[in-house]
């Protein structure tokens, strides 16, 4: 008998696709479902070429209740509505107007609406919730072990070139000028012949401090800024790529899923926990003083953390100011000597036995 499973995913880029995977392996587990993926419409080109599901794609509160509505009126209940990744009014409002046998949310907080939800670990990495929201409907569901979206992948056609994503959503994970000047140098070295290229959204905050500094100072010799403002275009300038160096962004999780090399630089952030136990191609560079600890400093506007990370991986030494951290920065509890260490991890990581999770 076909069921009929409505996911959804309503949350950034890189939560989207991070819990993508979870969808992509029910999919493939069980080709006889009808399996439906509701996403917001800016992400929906994303997955749209995904064989074995069907996307409706939103781009507001009121086009979401339309297509609720229109589920509603024309299709028959879903088997179950399973919401791997969105919070708020909207996701109470879905509750209600999907017609679902099995309602599974992340958590306790719409229990009148959803009646099931999993108890997620402490420790869980970040794809984990999700999965254990589909596993709560299907306990043979196995965990993804990387971030794929195979119709994308098929679209690379490597160049030249490998680049630089410095910015994120949050200034204490994005890198400065100099920074990003130390890495561009340093992959001159490590990539002869190839054209450098530093991926800016002139629309990001951070970004605005990278252009500016570039009209003053330029960047080195070989590299130039690419901008892109919607997700195609970025999604055509990652196809090009023989290897992203980025941040801890939404933009590294797309670039793995692609399936191009990405070497991602940690700071407050947690690598342990920021990637799928298997990603191909993969590695992570952080302190080695900060093992698999969390920053709460969100008030950094300088992470020392990051820049001395993409310093010493390039071979230059860590300036470790700090004693012009924020109080609560990790970096104070180390030395110098302590903080002049490096951790790289790379290849498979020990996959967490999830066996059973209750569910409520």
């Amino acid at each position: 008998m076909t069921r009929r499973i409505l996911f959804v995913l309503r949350g950034k880029l890189g939560e989207t696709v991070v819990a993508f995977a979870t969808v992509r392996a029910f999919a493939d587990a069980y080709p006889g479902d009808d399996v439906t993926l509701l996403v917001r419409a800016n992400y929906a080109p994303l997955f749209e070429r995904e064989t074995g599901l069907r996307v409706i794609g939103f781009s507001s509160r009121l086009a979401l209740y339309a297509k609720l509505a229109r589920l509603r009126l024309f299709e028959a209940p879903f088997d179950a509505l399973l919401v791997l990744v969105g919070a708020g009014p909207p996701i109470a409002r879905l509750g209600r107007m999907v017609r679902a046998r099995r309602r599974i949310f992340l958590d306790g907080r719409f229990k009148d609406l959803y009646t099931q939800w999993p108890q997620v670990p402490d420790d869980h990495r970040h794809f984990e919730p999700a999965w254990l929201v589909a596993r709560a409907y299907e306990p043979g569901l196995a965990a993804p072990q990387r971030a794929c979206i195979s119709s994308l992948a098929a679209r690379r056609r490597p160049a030249r070139i490998v680049a630089v994503a410095p910015v994120s959503d949050e200034p204490r994970r994005s890198m400065a000028p100099a920074t990003v000047h130390a890495l561009i140098a340093a992959l001159a070295r490590w990539h002869p012949g190839c054209e450098v290229r530093v991926l800016v959204n002139p629309a990001d905050r951070d970004a605005q401090r990278l252009l500016e500094a570039g009209k003053i100072s330029g960047l080195p010799a070989g590299a130039q800024f690419e901008r892109f403002s919607t997700l195609p275009a970025l999604v055509e300038a990652l196809c090009r790529l023989e290897h992203l160096y980025s941040t801890d962004t939404g933009l590294y999780h797309l670039a793995a899923a692609i399936g191009i090399p990405t070497t991602t630089y940690f700071g407050p952030t947690q690598p342990w926990k920021n990637a799928f136990p298997a990603q191909p191609a993969l590695a992570r560079v952080r302190l080695a003083a900060l093992g698999g600890d969390h920053c709460e400093e969100k008030q950094c506007h300088e992470p020392v953390c990051l820049s001395d990370a993409v310093a010493l991986h390039a071979g230059a030494r860590a300036g470790a100011r700090v004693e012009g951290t924020p109080p609560r920065c990790l970096l104070r509890r180390h030395t110098a000597a302590e903080l002049g260490q490096l951790a790289v991890l790379s290849g498979p990581q020990p996959a967490l036995a999830r066996e059973p999770i209750p569910v409520h």
